[in-house]
């Protein structure tokens, strides 16, 4: 489907004239938009052409509005201080260093008001599951709080699901990888049955907008398979060797520990609140609403979502193990870069 996803957009313009094309994909995400609310064979199990195109578009908007910053400490984030305020931001854009290597695809309503209901109702039998409390002390720093939602229809707490983990805090070369204990619970396993369709169009958009981490993503995992034993294994169907499951809980300022710097989490908003996603490094301001699907360098950048005001927050995290990876002899990708994005979607005459 990357490859339908780039073919989509059919945009073919000058160097010069990038302000035009832009206006013209949001006019087009428009129509697109209006073809969709009009679609009488709505599929709870596959995504449509439309679809496809309006997200191709929504990235389209993205490359082709973005962002820049100076700072490029990768190695240590520690030391990493850029130097930007972008404030609010509600339209689909990318984050890009002085070097043009993207920190951050934000891609809002990329998903419609539609599919995300289709996608809410998969998450009503999770609730028993859920673990409202910290059971280790990685949880327990990074301090995910309920927010106060009344009468909640989804619950309160996490889920982490993973095909390849280490069951040691300090992990070594010579451990073992194991299946998470949450992949043995019949609920659970049919959940990620049924959002198996939706993760492959997620793939597929990753495949778009960073190809070379989705590379070493299905390496790490392909590798890492062989490696753990299982007596009913699943199919795995993101390319992210792990999703945390987030519902109805702020998440309180953190860097994401787990991954190289290369290795850009996705964070897919679902549910029904007006939660905002602050990245404080930035000093940026991102509009939340569910269907929104934000890619970032979280090992390097500061970012958290606070106490919002209505409805009930669901949030898919999808991240990488940089231990899994070396665990896998799979080395870290390079940073996305723009003029190599912007190159599918543009000819640069």
């Amino acid at each position: 489907m990357a490859g339908s996803l780039i073919s989509s957009t059919g945009l073919i313009v000058q160097r010069d004239k990038l302000r035009k094309p832009r206006l013209r994909v949001m006019s087009e995400i428009k129509e697109v938009q209006i073809k969709m609310e009009a679609e009488q064979d709505f599929s709870r199990a596959s995504i449509s052409s439309n679809e496809v195109r309006h997200a191709a578009l929504v990235i389209a908007h993205a490359i082709l509005n973005p962002y820049r910053f100076i700072g490029e400490k990768y190695q240590n984030p520690v030391e990493y201080y850029p130097s930007a305020n972008f404030g609010y931001i509600d339209a689909p854009a990318s984050v890009l260093d002085l070097h043009g290597k993207i920190m951050v695809w934000y891609l809002p309503g990329v998903m419609t008001h539609t599919r995300v209901e289709c996608l809410n109702e998969l998450h009503l039998s999770l609730e028993g599951h859920l673990i409202t409390k910290a059971k280790s002390k990685v949880n327990k720093r990074y301090g995910h709080k309920h927010a106060p939602v009344a009468d909640p229809k989804f619950g309160h707490g996490r889920i982490s699901i993973s095909p390849a983990t280490f069951m040691q805090a300090h992990q070594r070369l010579e451990d073992s990888l194991y299946e998470s204990q949450s992949l043995k619970k019949p609920r659970i396993r049919q959940w990620l049955l049924d959002i198996g369709y939706i993760q492959e169009f997620w793939n597929s958009i990753t495949w778009t907008v960073l190809p070379d981490m989705a590379k070493v993503g299905q390496d790490a995992l392909a590798a890492s398979h062989i490696q753990v034993t299982v007596k009913n294994p699943i199919k795995w169907p993101s390319i992210y060797s792990a999703v945390n499951i987030i519902i109805n809980q702020e998440t309180p300022p953190h860097l994401d520990g787990t991954a190289a710097p290369s290795l850009l989490d996705l964070v897919v908003s679902l549910g029904s609140h007006d939660a905002v996603f602050q990245i404080l490094d930035l000093g940026v301001v991102l509009a939340y609403p569910p269907g929104t699907m934000i890619f970032l360098a979280g090992k390097i950048l500061e970012h958290h979502v606070p106490k919002w005001g209505k409805g009930e927050r669901i949030a898919l995290a999808h991240y990488m193990k940089d231990a899994v990876h070396n665990r896998s002899q799979v080395e870290w990708p390079p940073f996305a870069r723009q003029k190599d994005i912007l190159g599918q979607f543009v000819e640069l005459v």
